[in-house]
């Protein structure tokens, strides 16, 4: 084992130019998968959808209760907007399209994801609506897509 503190600085610029110089001209596909999935995190933040709306945040609310009524969220991001509203384990919700999203007139696809469970997927009905039943309390992010048009929110704890 080399202890790099006891090298001159030749001897170190030598070995690193012998770790950095290719002898293979392939890249591993292990690598290439990985850099092209660290890639795709490069513009997460301005992918994800803006919350427009929280009904838990209304009159400076902490928490919400089962008691008080449904919650009601809002999300919009490139001419879509996703209203839902959960109530005890039902979530209902209503896919929005505005300006030139809405000339697209395909369905919109649904995905319900969490940390902890396999993704759940509805196809919404020819009015944007849809639903999602027994969906516990815990963190859940919603993935919508139109057409060549989609959304995607951030992890909201229900």
């Amino acid at each position: 084992m080399t202890n790099w503190d006891e090298l001159t600085d030749d001897e170190l610029m030598t070995a690193l130019s012998e770790a950095v110089t290719e002898t293979a001209p392939e890249v591993v596909d292990r690598r290439r998968a990985a850099a092209q999935a660290a890639f795709t995190w490069r513009t997460i933040d301005t992918e994800l959808a803006e919350l427009l709306h929280d009904s838990a945040l209304e009159a400076g609310a902490a928490v919400r209760s089962a008691a008080e009524g449904p919650r009601s969220l809002s999300f919009g991001r490139s001419g879509l907007v996703l209203e839902i509203e959960i109530d005890g384990d039902e979530v209902l919700g209503e896919v929005i399209a505005e300006g030139s999203a809405a000339s697209d007139r395909g369905p919109a696809v649904v995905v319900l994801r969490r940390p902890d469970a396999d993704d759940v997927t509805v196809e919404a009905d020819a009015a944007g609506f849809f639903r999602f039943s027994d969906v516990g309390p815990g963190s859940v992010r919603f993935e919508v897509t139109r057409g060549e048009w989609s959304l995607t929110t951030p992890w909201v704890t229900l």
